[in-house]
Formats: C-alpha cells, structure tokens, sequence
C-alpha cells in the first residue's frame, strides 16, 4: 500500500487567531530573521534596509535591522514564541551570528523556538567534494548564474564551485575585492593538506572576511551541525537538536507552503528552545 499524504501541512490565517486573537496579534510573537520578499499574514519580517532599488522594489514590508551593526534586536524581550532564519547566518560573520543567537534567546518566552535553516551545510559541501560529486553545485549551472559570473572566465571546477559555496569573495569569480583570491590548483592543494582537518580549513578561509553590505548574498561564514549547536548554547540555549525538511517542533513552522523552501537538497536544520 502506497501512503498517500498532503504535500505539506498547512496552517492558515484562522489557525493563528485562534490562539493570537488577530493577525496584527500574532505578527507581535512571530518574527522572520532575515526573511528578504517573503512575506506571511501572521509574521513580521526582520531584514536589512535595502541596498539597490531594484531590491526596494521586491523586498516585503519589514522591521528593518542590519544584524552586522545593529546589536539589538527591535522587539521586546521574552514577548516571541518563535523565530525563523532561512539561510542568512552564512552571509554574516559568525561574531555577529552570536549576537543574532544571544538576541534571540532574550527575545524568546519560555518554550519559545528558534528555527535556522542554513546551506551549504559544511559537511555535506565537503562530503561532496572529496567524492568529487562535480553535479552537487548544481545551481551553479543556472543560464543566469554563468551569464553574471562567469563571462570571459574558465568553467568552474570543482574546487572553485565548493569555494566560492564557502568563502565567496577568496574565489577567483568573485568580483568582491578580498586580500587573497586562490586559483583551483591551490584550492585542491589545501583541500589535500587538511584532509583530516576541515574545520581548520574553513577557518582559514573565512575568518578574515569582513562583510560588505553591498554584496549581501556572498558566503562568508561556514555552518553545520556542531558548530551551529556550539555557538546556540554559548548563546543562552540548552535544548538545541538536529531537525529536518518540515520537521519542526513548532506547528507554525510545518507549514512547507511558507517555511524551508530554499535548497533543502544542502541545508542543515536547527532549533534551539529557550
């Protein structure tokens, strides 16, 4: 017998004001960090202040806060039930990702959750890389993504895709300017010295990139499990467990019409209860 279920578990509108009393209510307990056009009747979206007009024009009505300079969340503290992060702690160095965390667990009630969905998750991006799975990156193959990045340049290979998957602005096709660009050979090269070691290798790679407000969408801290875990508990918080795919613990984050749609092929999912 085949089981057959709904694509996702759905929640509407009328689901929330039962338990909020009114949407405007519930945009009070529920926060997207770093939620760029997403938009959800019952949530609030927390995101930067638009660099280009062109983002201005698709980015969704949001509490605007640049989670780099910006120390303090704007929301009142133990008021959340929960927060979602949907590949945005990549983009920020891993300093300011603590504070995000520390912000998070002041914001939160008791019980209330923390949801991060982050890609690449490391371990996966190098899993693929020492089994030289080349179709891995295969967004890296999209018309736009060669048309934009590499015009006039050499295909990729596949220690220049894991790369700039990685530490964006050290590879060769980045047009951010960085200290340091390596070539493919180097890139090969190091991954064979730290072969047993490659925490130590991220590390190297982005612990001297500084964020530049102007190219938001580049990689420039490294994420997976334990690292995540790590920094969630020196944050505050004691319950952090592995999720998955539409797995959370939180009803109102299973809803797969609205959460978890970015990647989940190279995502790792975490959540942390206060």
């Amino acid at each position: 017998m085949i089981y057959k279920r709904p694509s996702s578990i759905n929640t509407i509108s009328a689901d929330y004001v039962k338990v909020y009393g009114s949407e405007e209510s519930a945009k009070k307990h529920l926060f997207n960090l770093g939620a760029g056009n997403w938009t959800h009747p019952c949530w609030t979206n927390v995101d930067l202040p638009p660099q280009t007009p062109e983002f201005a024009a698709i980015q969704a009505p949001c509490l605007k806060h640049d989670f780099v300079k910006d120390k303090v969340l704007p929301i009142d503290s133990d008021s959340v039930d929960a927060f979602y992060c949907s590949h945005v702690v990549e983009h920020i160095p891993a300093d300011a990702d603590l504070n995000m965390f520390k912000e998070a667990y002041r914001c939160l009630r008791e019980g209330g959750t923390f949801r991060i969905s982050t890609g690449p998750c490391a371990d996966l991006d190098w899993s693929a890389l020492i089994r030289q799975d080349i179709n891995w990156w295969y967004f890296y193959d999209d018309k736009d993504f060669i048309d934009s990045v590499m015009k006039d340049k050499p295909q990729m290979t596949l220690f220049d895709k894991w790369l700039y998957h990685v530490a964006t602005p050290k590879s060769f096709y980045s047009k951010v300017n960085s200290n340091v660009k390596y070539t493919s050979t180097e890139i090969e090269e190091l991954v064979k010295k730290h072969s047993e070691s490659k925490e130590l290798l991220l590390d190297m790679l982005t612990n001297d990139i500084q964020f530049d407000i102007k190219f938001p969408g580049n990689h420039i801290s490294w994420w997976n499990f334990d690292r995540l875990e790590k920094y969630l508990k020196m944050a505050g918080f004691s319950v952090v467990y592995k999720s998955g795919y539409g797995q959370s613990g939180c009803n109102w984050m299973r809803d797969l019409d609205y959460f978890d749609q970015t990647y989940p092929q190279i995502s790792v999912y975490v959540e942390a209860v206060k």
